[in-house]
């Protein structure tokens, strides 16, 4: 017997080739580019194939910049640009159009061409170049402009008045002024969230060098750490009434804020109030008022509100409110928080025994920092099984209320489920610093404020971390942004520039050496 295996040809539809990756090329410019004594009031370019501009007052940066906006109008091939300005005299012009033009089909952009002109018989030859960082972050600040006004501008022209040169940051926070005049300049970093070259706004970043620079002598990169002023503006985002207590969030710190009932006399109505950050709760007396006015003040922050108050029933009971299930570190006291501040503990209502049924030592106490807690210390935790049984009444709450009987297993975790890190620094001479042991996302796990040239950290979970080295020149224990109308830079922070991985049961030593 003979096979046969018949095979059809698939029919497709054809592909039209490979995709387009050219960038359109500039056949011819009028005026031709490096012109000197221009004085038309318009230039052409003519591409090679059909082009368009996308995102043009995005991308395009006029140096120095324009007063009216560059206008523009594509006849076939070609790109005609029109000025609406009185040109300066003796002035070298550049035209950064950065990916703005594009071509037609595919968008495939032609990258950073600029367009260079002097209305004078010379064009400006110097450059200037640096980066821009975050000044606590040390990251690339990508959405800044830069800009150059003369050294004997008033410390208001950043404010009021356009600048002489305009440049762009990229992705990694580089920079560069092509076509600068030898002079000297103040050098400023901004993001203009209004588009309009002047610091004008407190919520954008800003970044300046304490001297002027100069481009013919500036062989070096300069490095510029952009900030934000503080925010002082303070005001309360919401309020809720709970059962004997006010929940107030504001928008910053809510500690130092003083509260007062207003038009209405309740001795004593305010028992207790418990800062978190930007939180505060105020937790008074039973009341049958159905409308209470309440005068809230911080600093030079002052408001009012109204608020319903609510009353807890007579069933309600103290409670505890956090999980203990799980390891606990056997280092540090167990928090016990409840629901309610805490007035009283009767120690001899509460036990603590082993696996064995043997009473452990303890103490406990209230906590004076926050007015729910108790901390609770057992004798030698580590790695052991314990029950902790707490009778009823053995806390009260400042309302005379108490607990029902709490039980809950505890285990400690053991010495071994940790590693150490030792810091060495070495050759950094600030006086007062602020060290930083952060987690792999920056946030800050805790912090050393004693200069020294060792730092240990002890009891670490295994995991990724980082340190942050801060300058704390005003002592005043927390890293400071700078203030550019007292021409004041913000505070060095250093990083170091390597993750550090910490293990279980491994002691981890870093030699930081700190280039001034």
């Amino acid at each position: 017997m003979v096979g046969f295996i018949i095979s059809c040809a698939q029919v497709v539809a054809p592909t039209g080739g490979e995709t387009d990756r050219i960038p359109p090329s500039i056949l011819a410019i009028d005026p031709e580019n490096q012109s000197l004594n221009f004085s038309s009031n318009t230039f052409t370019l003519e591409f090679d194939e059909y082009v368009v501009l996308k995102n043009m007052k995005e991308q395009l940066i006029v140096s120095p910049p324009l007063k009216y906006s560059l206008q523009y109008k594509i006849k076939g091939k070609k790109l005609i640009f029109t000025i609406k300005d009185t040109l300066k005299v003796n002035t070298t012009y550049v035209f950064n159009f950065g990916n703005a033009i594009v071509d037609l089909n595919e968008g495939n952009p032609l990258r950073y061409f600029q367009y260079v002109f002097s209305t004078g018989s010379v064009i400006d030859s110097l450059n200037l170049s640096g980066r821009v960082v975050d000044a606590f972050e040390l990251t690339p600040e990508k959405e800044v402009v830069l800009l150059l006004y003369p050294s004997n501008a008033s410390d208001s022209a950043f404010t009021l008045e356009l600048p002489s040169y305009i440049s762009r940051a990229n992705d990694d926070g580089s920079f560069t002024f092509t076509n600068l005049a030898s002079d000297s300049y103040n050098l400023f970093a901004l993001e203009d969230k209004n588009d309009n070259y002047l610091y004008d706004r407190p919520d954008e970043k800003i970044g300046f060098v304490s001297e002027p620079v100069n481009p013919s002598d500036s062989a070096e990169k300069i490095q510029l750490y952009a900030f934000s002023l503080p925010d002082t503006n303070q005001f309360i985002e919401k309020q809720k009434a709970v059962q004997n207590a006010l929940k107030i969030d504001f928008k910053l710190d809510a500690n130092n804020t003083q509260f007062e009932l207003v038009d209405t006399l309740i001795e004593g109505f305010i028992q207790k109030v418990e800062f978190d950050q930007n939180k505060a709760t105020l937790w008074h007396k039973a009341t049958e008022a159905e409308r209470l006015k309440l005068s809230i003040k911080q600093g030079s922050f002052m408001d009012t509100i109204k608020f319903t108050p609510k009353t807890m029933g007579d069933s309600a009971v103290l409670k505890l409110v956090n999980n203990l299930d799980g390891k606990l570190n056997f280092f540090e006291p167990i928090e016990l928080i409840f629901n309610r501040p805490l007035k009283s503990i009767v120690p001899d209502s509460i036990s603590v025994l082993d696996g064995d049924s043997n009473l452990v030592p303890f103490t406990i106490t209230l906590y004076s920092i926050d007015v729910r807690k108790a901390l609770l210390a057992i004798e030698n935790p580590a790695e052991a099984n314990f029950l902790l049984t707490i009778q009823p009444n053995a806390f009260e709450d400042i309302y005379q209320r108490t607990n029902d009987t709490i039980r809950n297993g505890l285990f400690f975790s053991a010495a071994e489920d940790f590693g150490n890190l030792i810091v060495k620094i070495q050759e950094l001479k600030a006086e007062n610093l602020i060290l930083q042991l952060t987690d792999s996302k920056g946030k800050i796990l805790t912090e050393y404020f004693e200069s020294d040239s060792v730092y240990t950290f002890k009891h670490l979970p295994a995991a990724q971390y980082g340190l942050r080295l801060i300058a704390d020149k005003n002592v005043n224990r927390k890293w400071d942004a700078g203030n550019y109308y007292e021409g004041v830079l913000p505070e060095r922070v250093i990083i170091y520039d390597e993750v550090i991985d910490i293990r279980q049961n491994w002691e981890k030593e870093i030699i930081w050496i700190i280039n001034q």
